[in-house]
């Protein structure tokens, strides 16, 4: 499997896992893992061998390490790679000091999570970390289990320094809702283009969807983050309709990087949402949404026919907090994102790998292999994949009418939290298992479920690392966020464009920009 190189540089800048861990709180589906048993079968090993675990990768740091006589994954682990396992949970916040503790007193764990790509990096350059590349090639379902941006994210030069923690969890936040019983009252199709959807939200505004006689609906809200940023809040989506999205979007075509947020289409993406602006489709409230709750807010209410939100709105308990609220649970649907004038048809981009497993430069080759047996395992093992992804069988899953069945949902209060440190081995869990999630209303699995294809590959920008001798970039970013603004709402005219463009150039310097960007992506493999 090939990988390619990445420089410090460009890891020092990359961020941890952050709010993507809402794949921890709940959320994803069940599609088959492989398995693969050629490294862990029980009786392979014939040495019992002890290994120690930093795991900062549980889903839970509060919960507690269970006696070993009651852990049940445990048991699973130590049995099937003939190991005494000792797992530590560091307290939420005090992860990176512990481990820092660890190895400065010589006591480095065998096996450690890291939840910044900039960490595996750092300690691999202090010694603290093996090189695994010499092992990875008989583990090639592990290396089937993750894609190639993932493993590209574990490889620092030139070599494989990590095994990918966990799949973050892309095709919900950004699911696109709409109206449908507004859909049936105005005799209108469900929109697949960006002209059809302009059309159903001039009629959502106009044409006095909720029939009470009043002009109080509109087609569309978005918003904005405090800090004047698109991104996430609906518009950006709006721009994946044609290929581009704000600041950080960049693509590398023909050996060359792409800025999107000047190419060309992202003159189209404005002109588009100008037009909402001007037909008054987008509630004018908008300026102020910049919190999901405010938007939460605006769902609720039912006042608005279109937005881009989470598919968990179509969970019982949101939906008791639109009756509570607007006084009726409005029939809202996710359906695919609109395909774009270029054939683009994107709901959001995979999210950056940059959680890892990592061993210590202090294991021998054996205690290497039996640790990447163990991953092996945990990965990709069909069988085991219920025990460790969704908890405890009987309890927290069960196989009804020959399928799978995640219980969790329906566990009381005082079981859930009996059994919180299930949470420690729930690594495994797939980003797109739906089942995992344990959805109450069917419709939000298939919601997840059918969003998958719509989520596009990792931009290679997410890369990037500002250069510390390029004093004009955050200048620079708020300039492109606010001319982005002033052109779709219309304060700016399109016809200024290419005064925008120039402005970069000459005030902004965007040449030093492009060749910072050119510079890391050499030095990462990913241009010539």
């Amino acid at each position: 499997m090939q990988r390619k190189k990445i420089s410090f540089a460009i890891l020092s800048a990359i961020l941890g896992l952050g709010t993507l861990l809402s794949g921890c709180g709940g959320n994803e589906e069940v599609t088959s893992t492989t398995s693969s048993n050629s490294q862990g079968q029980s009786g392979q090993f014939a040495t019992k061998m002890k290994i120690s675990m930093f795991n900062q990768g549980t889903f839970n740091a509060a919960a507690p390490v269970p006696p070993r006589d009651e852990d049940v994954q445990r048991q699973m682990l130590e049995k099937e790679m003939n190991i005494d396992l000792d797992m530590m949970i560091p307290q939420a916040g005090q992860a990176t000091t512990k481990l820092n503790t660890l190895i400065a007193g010589g006591d480095i764990p065998d096996l450690i999570f890291l939840k910044s790509r900039a960490d595996l990096a750092q300690y691999y350059d202090q010694g603290v970390l093996a090189d695994l590349t010499p092992y990875l090639d008989q583990f090639p379902e592990l290396q089937k289990r993750f894609g190639n941006d993932s493993w590209e994210a574990m490889s620092y030069q030139g070599k494989t320094i990590g095994v990918p923690g966990y799949d973050n969890v892309n095709g919900i936040s950004r699911s696109f809702f709409i109206r449908n019983d507004w859909l049936k009252k105005l005799n209108m199709e469900v929109p697949t283009t960006p002209d059809e959807l302009f059309e159903v939200m001039k009629a959502f505004t106009e044409k006095d969807p909720d029939g009470n006689g009043k002009n109080d609906t509109y087609g569309f809200i978005g918003g904005m983050n405090k800090e004047g940023n698109l991104q996430t809040y609906g518009f950006d989506s709006l721009m994946w309709m044609f290929g581009v999205n704000p600041p950080s979007a960049i693509e590398i075509k023909d050996n060359e990087p792409i800025f999107l947020f000047i190419d060309p289409k992202m003159k189209e993406a404005l002109a588009y949402i100008n037009k909402m602006m001007e037909a008054k489709v987008v509630d004018p409230d908008w300026v102020t949404m910049n919190s999901p709750d405010l938007l939460d807010q605006k769902m609720f209410k039912g006042k608005v026919g279109f937005m881009i939100r989470d598919a968990r709105r179509l969970e019982p308990d949101y939906q008791q907090k639109m009756k509570e609220i607007s006084g009726e649970v409005p029939e809202w649907i996710v359906i695919p994102p609109m395909k774009g004038p270029y054939g683009d048809q994107i709901v959001e981009r995979k999210s950056f790998q940059g959680n890892s497993w990592a061993i210590s430069a202090k294991a021998d080759k054996d205690k290497i292999i039996r640790i990447l047996s163990m991953l092996n395992y945990l990965f990709t093992d069909e069988e085991a994949y219920p025990n460790f992804a969704y908890g405890i069988k009987g309890i927290h899953w069960d196989v009804v009418d020959g399928k799978i069945k995640n219980k969790t949902s329906e566990l009381s209060k005082e079981m859930k939290e009996k059994y919180l440190w299930v949470d420690h081995y729930r690594m495994p869990r797939r980003g797109d298992d739906a089942e995992y999630f344990s959805f109450q209303n069917p419709k939000t699995a298939e919601a997840f479920k059918d969003n998958q294809q719509y989520v596009g590959p990792t931009l290679p920008g997410n890369l990037l690392t500002p250069d510390p001798s390029d004093t004009l970039d955050a200048d620079r970013t708020r300039f492109i966020n606010e001319s982005l603004v002033k052109f779709m709402t219309g304060k700016e005219p399109l016809s200024n464009w290419d005064n925008f463009l120039q402005t970069l150039d000459t005030k902004f310097d965007m040449q030093k920009y492009k060749e910072t960007a050119i510079k890391q992506f050499k030095e990462a493999g990913l241009i010539k």
